[in-house]
């Protein structure tokens, strides 16, 4: 904005204007540049009731046939050229440390200290930190357990107590910090495999903004395992002389770790996120860009849907005020114009709120909208607003936040933390309010401020960022990191597009841009933990700032697909593939959670995987959705610790055209006993036909059974003693029981541990394993189940692209079904069929023809296991 147009206008000006435009007002704004000056008048007319709705975002145009409001008047230029804005993940991604400089110490004698530990304190004889300096040091002790889940406790308020020393002593060393330093380390902020916990953002979103508020300060923020103090202070000496994409690295496994944005399209899904009467709940969204997006979930869902504000609505039919008369009389009562332009405010605020409100009743039906009034920094006012409201939450969006932009120097205490805590507190507030009924889904809108900092924004930085961090500790929870709304929110005053489009920093966001955007995060959720949109704008304001950061955020998206099961490729053409991969127990550990008569062995149902690998890798760019034809012919075990087993995979291309390429897939290799002597080379231990096509496969739909007759079965391969023994990530069913219909199981996949063991297969191979396992569930002689392995299977159909980890994150429970209820899995002409289906009736994996080996039998009474040659002998009845 330039310096004569502010002086024209006025602050004082500016807020009349920016309040007309928000609804306030009655169309003349008297404006002054100087106390004392010639006063001049602009007079605005807004458009009556006929010229437009009660959209908050200005004038709609109603469909009724689609159910949606589609905003009117845009470019249609910026439509015809497609989104503005690109999806991008947050991750940390392995970055080497690259030393520009020699490293000067980690804590320079005249630096000024500030902790939250007595330890710390001791041994570097700092104090609570008094004192100026052009250096400051901030240690963070985050070891505590009961910070490792974001939940009030005595030592979040500690955090949240050093967080706000940290920003006064950046205000009170500001002057200094020219060539100066200004390090802050968390300890006990990053988990070994690389996952931020959720306190953390707190101090690396302070300190991108601190960094790029201070470019003549050397500004950085060191995250590290609980480890040493010894440890730390190394770390920050080599990270004080060495190259930084972003002011921020993390320090777990051995790795050092840098935060980026990965280009990365919302995966589609036709599963609705929200069933019929979703109970939805909103802390904050009646204003600002919460405000479509509410539109559009009632549009789209008719949720019954509960908003959460701080405003007090004013009474219904209530007149239009005119804020120059409004505030002559709340001066004559005393109060001052700031004051009273202020109190305005808040009442064309309540106003929209309220016409939003009976907006949203419109979509969803009279008594499906409810508004309770708390402050959401308030504790006891979030708890007993969630008491008022029943029924378990399905969506739970939070969207308060507001902004006070300005300089460290300028910004006070009440301010940084009036910002900071309509998030943080919020949250926190939040989560112990919902203790006990966690919502299904829990959406954050955070800020593309979160990921790269701003100048003036240590406070909503910080607090965007720990939303980041927080989400990728919860499960089923996602923030969005949002850039400005071109037509609502804070970016839509005039004053603000003006000075937007001079900065060139942020790309204006169209609504019905962000409405989309939102709507399919909402579909894939939960995706990806944390995703941050922005578009050429922001991308040339990073790339002037740090040349190198998109691209190292570009690797990931131009790296190959990772295929852990192909470690070298020996022959590859067009029509063939010749690949070798290692299995051990140090790469491999998990063979041994699957055993067969005690040895650690690669699951039958595990073949898919390789040979999809396999495939694609001759194949690249077409994904997996049948495998016909899998034969088991013997096992791939790891008979000793000190003795790994080479195998080859060969792909053969057998036809391929516009539609599908069809690959055969053999995995081989010399058959070693126990005692080490080779029993056979080159044999077959598996082949399997993979059918490739550009996209997966959407599923037929599926009517669930009822529980009418459901009788619980003990599940064969979890009892000590069997022969086939299955422990953590493979026990991955529950509720196992037969059904007049069948068998019967539910998937229960454990996160964590895909995430350890199986974080980039492309088939759904723990739930397949599962989901095969479901067809021995009988009863043989009354009490007798069978423990069987497969030999092989007839057809696999993979539906929807999911994968093991995308499914661990559904909400809702995916249920296992097998027929026909007469099933003999040792029939030589097999008729049987097993699929998981989602809750909303979707199929997501079909296994069609099983043939199996009975091997042993498992007491549902006793737990006894005996193995076939001994059941058939003793004849049990």
């Amino acid at each position: 904005m330039s310096g004569a147009r502010a002086n024209l206008l006025g602050a004082q000006g500016a807020r009349e204007l920016i309040a007309f435009l928000e609804g306030g007002g009655d169309g003349t704004i008297e404006l002054r540049p100087d106390p004392g000056a010639r006063s001049r008048l602009i007079r605005l007319t807004r458009p009556t009731d006929q010229d437009t709705t009660d959209h908050p975002t200005g004038p709609t145009r109603r469909d009724d046939t689609a159910g949606q409001n589609t905003t009117a008047g845009r470019d249609t230029t910026e439509r015809a050229s497609g989104r503005l804005l690109d999806r991008h993940v947050f991750e940390l991604a392995p970055d080497p440390r690259r030393p520009v400089r020699a490293a000067p110490p980690a804590v320079p004698p005249d630096a000024v200290v500030l902790t939250n530990a007595s330890g710390y304190a001791t041994r570097l004889a700092a104090g609570r930190g008094d004192g100026v300096s052009a250096h400051v040091r901030v240690i963070v002790d985050a070891t505590d357990p009961r910070l490792r889940a974001a939940r009030w406790s005595p030592p979040v308020e500690d955090l949240l107590d050093l967080h706000e020393r940290t920003f006064m002593k950046a205000k009170e060393c500001a002057p200094h910090l020219n060539g100066g330093s200004f390090v802050v380390s968390v300890v006990g902020g990053v988990t070994e495999a690389g996952v931020p916990l959720p306190f953390t953002g707190l101090f690396t979103g302070l300190v991108k903004s601190l960094a790029l508020e201070f470019p003549g300060a050397d500004v950085l923020a060191t995250v590290h395992q609980d480890v040493p103090l010894d440890e730390v202070l190394a770390t920050v000496s080599a990270e004080l002389g060495a190259r930084r994409l972003i002011p921020v690295t993390y320090h777990a496994g051995g790795l050092r770790l840098t935060p980026r944005a990965v280009p990365t399209p919302a995966p589609p899904s036709e599963v609705s996120p929200l069933g019929p009467d979703a109970l939805v709940v909103a802390a904050g969204g009646a204003r600002g860009i919460g405000a479509p997006i509410l539109e559009a979930l009632a549009a789209r869902h008719r949720p019954r849907l509960v908003v959460l504000g701080s405003s007090e609505l004013p009474d219904e039919g209530g007149e239009e005020l005119d804020r120059s008369a409004f505030i002559r009389a709340q001066v004559r009562q005393g109060a001052s114009v700031p004051e009273a332009n202020a109190r305005f405010d808040r009442l064309g605020e309540a106003r929209q709120v309220r016409r939003t409100l009976a907006g949203l009743e419109r979509l969803c039906g009279p008594g499906r909208v409810r508004y309770l009034r708390c402050d959401l920094r308030d504790g006891a006012a979030v708890e007993r607003a969630l008491t008022a409201v029943d029924g378990p939450i399905d969506l739970l969006l939070n969207i308060a936040g507001t902004n006070r932009a300005s300089g460290v120097a300028a910004k006070s205490v009440a301010d940084f933390r009036a910002v900071r805590d309509l998030k943080v507190r919020a949250y926190l507030n939040l989560k112990e309010a919902t203790r006990g009924r966690e919502p299904r889904l829990w959406c954050n809108f955070g800020s593309f401020i979160g990921l790269t900092g701003q100048r003036g924004e240590t406070d909503y930085g910080a607090a965007n960022d720990f939303l980041n961090t927080s989400a990728m500790n919860a499960g089923g929870e996602f923030t969005i990191g949002w850039t400005l709304w071109r037509d609502i929110g804070l970016g839509a005053t005039p004053l603000m597009r003006d000075f937007l489009e001079g900065s060139g920093e942020f790309t204006p966001t169209p609504t019905e841009e962000g409405v989309e955007h939102f709507m399919a995060e909402l579909a894939a959720a939960p995706d990806a933990p944390v995703t941050v949109f922005f578009g050429d704008k922001e991308r040339a304001a990073i790339r002037a700032a740090v040349p190198e950061f998109l691209e190292f955020s570009a690797e990931a998206q131009a790296q190959t697909r990772p295929l852990p099961y192909i470690d070298r490729v020996l022959r590859r053409d067009g029509a063939e593939l010749v690949a070798e991969r290692t299995f051990s127990m140090d790469r491999d550990g998990y063979l041994d959670l699957h055993q067969v008569r005690g040895y650690p062995t690669l699951p039958g149902t595990f073949v898919p995987e390789l040979a999809a690998q396999a495939a694609v890798a001759l194949v690249p760019g077409r994904v997996p959705v049948v495998f016909e034809d899998l034969r088991l012919e013997s096992f791939l075990r790891i008979y000793r610790a000190d003795r790994p087993e080479v195998k080859r995979l060969t792909a053969r291309l057998l036809r391929a055209d516009e539609r599908e390429s069809v690959v055969a897939v053999q995995v081989l290799g010399d058959v070693v006993a126990p005692n080490g002597v080779t029993v056979a080379r080159d044999r077959v231990h598996f082949s399997v036909t993979v059918r490739l096509r550009d996209a997966p496969v959407p599923g037929p739909a599926w009517t669930h059974w009822d529980e009418h007759g459901s009788r619980p079965l003990r599940d064969p391969y979890h009892v000590p003693g069997s022969e086939v023994l299955l422990r953590e990530v493979f026990a991955s069913t529950t509720g196992t029981r037969t059904h007049p219909l069948g068998r019967r199981g539910r998937l229960a996949l454990d996160a964590p541990a895909l995430r350890r063991w199986f974080p980039d297969l492309l088939v759904p191979s723990v739930t397949l394993d599962g989901l095969v396992r479901v067809a021995v569930l009988e009863r043989v002689s009354g009490r007798w189940t069978p423990v069987a392995i497969p030999r092989s299977i007839r057809r696999i159909d993979l539906y929807g692209g999911h994968t093991d980890l995308t499914l661990a994150a559904l909400t809702e429970p995916v249920e296992l079904y097998v027929t026909p209820v007469d099933l003999d899995l040792e029939d030589p002409e097999p008729d049987n069929r097993a699929i998981a289906v989602a809750s909303s009736g979707e199929v997501l994996l079909q296994v069609k023809d099983i043939i199996g080996a009975v091997v042993g039998y498992v007491d549902q009474e006793t737990g006894e296991y005996v193995d076939r040659e001994r059941f058939d002998r003793e004849e049990r009845p």
